[in-house]
């Protein structure tokens, strides 16, 4: 007597099917959301780092670092506030690192929890790449804005770099200053800020990214 074999049919197939698809997306964006939380909270750790790293600088020294100080001297407009270029904010960041390591160091933070990278042009990478246009419709960037090349360095931490025998080591002087961007993982470079009137200073993300942290466009855009 013949026994009938039972087996799927095209149609529970395709529901199987449909099933993994939708486990594998879910679990997708799981996973990039973890990313982009671990990415954004260490950004703004390093953040605090460097404002509390300058801010204790000036206070032990009397002075902000050489940038930060001509501009105090020098601000012949009357500027209230003053954006450093990224090779200066770079100089100012360098100034306190370098006199917190070394043997005869006068801490004024910790590097080894910084990201670095270098030969980063003066604008960097941005946390938008495809979806340019949408961003400036949205007035997330301005049209002056600088729009990334797609062809954006990664960075690497500063106890890796400052190796001697690291075969990824960047000497202090080269070292470019940033964070991962929460989307896309590439090097971005802080934004520094020097407030003449107050005598104070800011150290920032990016504006994109700051905007994407307090908003509903907060994972709006698709990078590479």
């Amino acid at each position: 007597m013949k026994s009938n074999k039972s087996g799927f049919t095209i149609v529970e197939m395709l529901v199987v099917v449909a099933i993994i698809a939708i486990l594998a997306g879910a679990i997708t964006m799981g996973v990039n959301g973890m990313f982009y939380k671990s990415r954004v909270g260490r950004a703004k750790s390093m953040r605090a780092m460097l404002q509390s790293g300058l801010e204790t600088f000036y206070a032990r020294t009397g002075e902000w670092p050489s940038p930060i100080k001509d501009i105090a001297e020098n601000n012949k407009d009357g500027k209230d506030v003053v954006e450093l270029s990224a090779t200066k904010a770079d100089q100012c960041f360098y100034e306190i690192v370098k006199i917190s390591v070394g043997p005869n160091a006068k801490p004024v933070l910790d590097p080894s929890g910084l990201f670095v990278s270098q030969n980063i042009d003066e604008h960097g990478c941005t946390d938008i790449h495809r979806a340019w246009d949408k961003a400036l419709k949205l007035k997330i960037v301005s049209a002056g804005s600088h729009k990334c090349n797609g062809k954006c360095k990664r960075g690497i931490d500063f106890s890796e770099a400052s190796k001697k025998n690291s075969k990824n080591r960047i000497m202090l002087k080269n070292m470019n200053f940033g964070y991962q961007g929460p989307n896309h993982g590439r090097f971005c470079r802080f934004r520094l800020y020097y407030y003449p009137k107050s005598d104070t200073v800011k150290v920032d993300l990016q504006p994109a990214t700051q905007y994407y942290t307090t908003t509903k466009y907060r994972n709006g855009f698709t990078d590479d």
